[in-house]
Formats: structure tokens, sequence, C-alpha cells
């Protein structure tokens, strides 16, 4: 068993070690925001700022004015959390390999109900399978060992902004924000919405390796010189491997784009039950059977940024704020990021702290996959029986000097 006091210390310290670095980085009211901020979204599992503020603790006793400072925080153009995010990110790269994969996906937040928010754009709402009023959100995991999953960009924009310009453009910008954090480290895994001759030069320009699902009906270039539909060759391809007697449910060949002459390779695999095979272009060698198997895994590793994503909806509320104004959801949505880095880093620092957390999760959590889950639970009940106790919840003080 763990005492309740190693649990408030040893959580508290973690916070301060995983914070500190970004609070340097910014000005004085913002040095106070983050934390308070941080640690009301953890406890209260929510966005809403009216129950993110009942869990800071500070000299202002009437949680009306706390709420309206927190508002006036969002609502100002002075709130650039961009400095804190590239330390965040420089720290992440520490855990970060060549061979990490890094998984990139495109998730809507929809506001149906939304008619007057600045920049209200048409979205595609994959769970009721219609569009939408709402925002497109970009993001960025790394996965490391054991699932844990390292956010590194949640990135909320809407076409209709300005600033952005396009969907490619903000793509770009972040792929490239992000691979610098990382020096170029990790191999980034992406879904066919990004199977797009301009989604390709960024990887090309950030000298990446990627593992991208093909739509199949896009023309490359075979090694012969012939310009074929891909998924004809690769139809192709199987049928001279049954000719051969050899294995037929992975093919593997080597490629370009037609505007392109750098080596790409295209992989594939027949599943069965599925008329249609699960095509992938890649930066990575596939020149046998093991290395083209390598590929088809990291592509599954994909997988773990629904699951981050779903996390962030359903336990963080990523999709219940009630802000309207854009550059206030975009803040909210990267302190939501930053509230589940934290949990990565109790994952990465401290066993003892996270055995102690999941010991505390209540039973109806207990066989939830996804660890992120028991362990947010774990913290908030911990929090929640100090509350109700009446004892301090472990708040972050500044460091003096």
């Amino acid at each position: 068993m763990f005492s309740k006091d190693f649990i408030r210390s040893a959580t508290k310290n973690l916070l301060c070690e995983f914070i500190f670095p970004m609070i340097e980085v910014l000005d004085k009211p913002r040095k106070k925001f983050l934390p308070q901020v941080l640690t009301g979204i953890l406890f209260s599992g929510s966005l809403s700022i009216k129950n993110i503020s009942r869990w800071i603790q500070d000299d202002c006793s009437d949680i009306f004015y706390r709420i309206k400072r927190l508002t006036n925080h969002l609502v100002s153009g002075r709130v650039n959390l961009s400095k804190a995010l590239q330390v965040y990110r420089s720290r992440c790269s520490d855990y970060i390999s060549a061979d990490t994969p890094i998984a990139i996906d495109l998730t809507d937040l929809a506001k149906p109900r939304a008619r007057k928010m600045q920049y209200l754009a048409t979205v595609y709402d994959g769970s009721e399978s219609k569009l939408v009023k709402g925002y497109w959100c970009l993001e960025v995991y790394a996965q490391l060992k054991n699932k844990r999953i390292v956010p590194l960009a949640l990135d909320v924009f809407s076409i209709d902004d300005p600033a952005v310009g396009s969907r490619n453009i903000r793509i770009d910008r972040t792929v490239k924000a992000v691979n610098k954090a990382l020096d170029g480290k990790g191999v980034w895994i992406a879904d066919c919405g990004f199977d797009g001759l301009e989604v390709y030069e960024t990887w090309f320009s950030a000298k990446v390796n990627f593992v991208v699902r093909q739509r199949g009906d896009r023309c490359v270039v075979a090694d012969n010189g012939v310009k074929i539909v891909k998924s004809q060759l690769v139809e192709r391809l199987r049928q001279l491997h049954m000719i051969a007697d050899k294995q037929t449910d992975i093919v593997f060949t080597k490629v370009h784009l037609p505007s392109q002459k750098k080596s790409l390779y295209l992989v594939a695999s027949w599943k069965r039950g599925y008329e249609k095979p699960l095509i992938l272009m890649t930066t990575m060698v596939a020149e046998n059977l093991q290395q083209a198997k390598q590929i088809l895994w990291y592509y599954k590793q994909r997988w773990s940024c629904e699951e981050a994503g779903q996390f962030l909806k359903t336990k963080v509320g990523l999709e219940r704020f009630y802000v309207r104004r854009y550059q206030a959801i975009k803040t909210l949505v990267t302190l939501a990021m930053l509230a589940m880095g934290f949990l990565t880093w109790i994952l990465l620092r401290s066993k003892r702290v996270t055995k102690a957390l999941l010991s505390m999760t209540s039973r109806f959590r207990k066989n939830k996959p996804f660890i992120y889950y028991k362990l947010l639970d774990g913290l908030q009940l911990f929090v929640w029986q100090q509350y109700f106790r009446k004892e301090k919840i472990p708040i972050i003080k500044q460091k003096n000097g």
C-alpha cells in the first residue's frame, strides 16, 4: 500500500518538474495562468472554465471573479503558448528515437448548434457520418514502448481563417515545427487523407521517413519506367507471385512519383474478408518480406492516434468547451494536450507513482486497456478524496528567485 502523503508529494514534485521549464519562458501573468489551468483540467477532466475554476486555489475566494480572470486570459491576444510548446516538444525529443512511430491525423471538433462563432467552418463529423459546423484539429502523437503516447501537436484551425491559407499549408507548418523540435527523428504514419502531392512535398522537404496509406487510384512510375495506377500495379504483382507459388498476402516493389525521382516503396497486404488490399507507400526500404512486414507494423501503430484522440474527447472534454472565441479554443486545446503530456510524464518518470495512482482507480476502469483512462481516473479519485475531506489539494508554487 502507498501512503497518501507519498502520492501527494510525489505527484506534486512530478508536476513541478514537468511544468517549470515551460513557465520560465512565459511572461509574469502566464506564469500563474498555465499551472492553474493545467491542474484544473487534470482534476476536473473538463475544458469548461467553470469546472476548471473550482479546482484553482488562490487568494480569490469568489469563483465568479476567478472565472472572469481565466476567461480574460483565454480571450486575450497576449496569451501565446508557442514558446512553452517548443520547450515541451524539445523535452519530449529526449524520449524519441529514429524509429519511433509518429502518427498524424486530422479530426473534427464538431459544433453542430453553433451559429456565430468566429471562423466557423464545415467539417466532417466521423461519429455521425455527416457534414456539420465546427473546426479541424491536426493531431500528432509519438508512440513509445508499452503504449506510452506523447502528444506533440493539437492544432485547431479553420479554412476560413485568413492566417491558415489552406489545409495543406497548415499540415506543412505543423509537420515542420514538430520535426524541427525532434531533430528529424521518428517515422511519420498517416492515413489516406494525407495521400496528396502537396503533402508529399512536405515530407520530402522535411527529409523525414514516412508511411502513408494510399487511395490506390493515383499513378506511380514502376522500377521499369512504366507509369501505372497503384492498385493495378499491386494486383499485377500478386498475380505474378501466385504463378510462381510464392507468398501472395504481401507484395512490395520499388517506385517513384511522376514528379519526383526519389526512390519509394509500395507495400500491399490482403486481409481475409476484404476485397481491396491495404496499400502503403514509404521512404523506408522494403526489398524483402521481413522489411515489408515491418512497414505494415508501423502502419498498425497509427491506431494509437485514434485511442489518444478518443481519450481526450471523453475524459478531458475536447469537444465540450463553452468558449466562443477562436483563439480561446486554440489555447484550451493546447492545454488539453499538455495535460495528457503530464500523464505520459508520470508513466515515464516514476513507476512507483504510476502504480500508486493505478491502485486508486475505480473498479469500473480496471479492465480499460488504454492505461491513460485508469491513470487519470486514479489521479482524480485521489484528489477528490482529499477535497471532500477538507484537506488541501497539492498546488504549484513558483520557485523563489
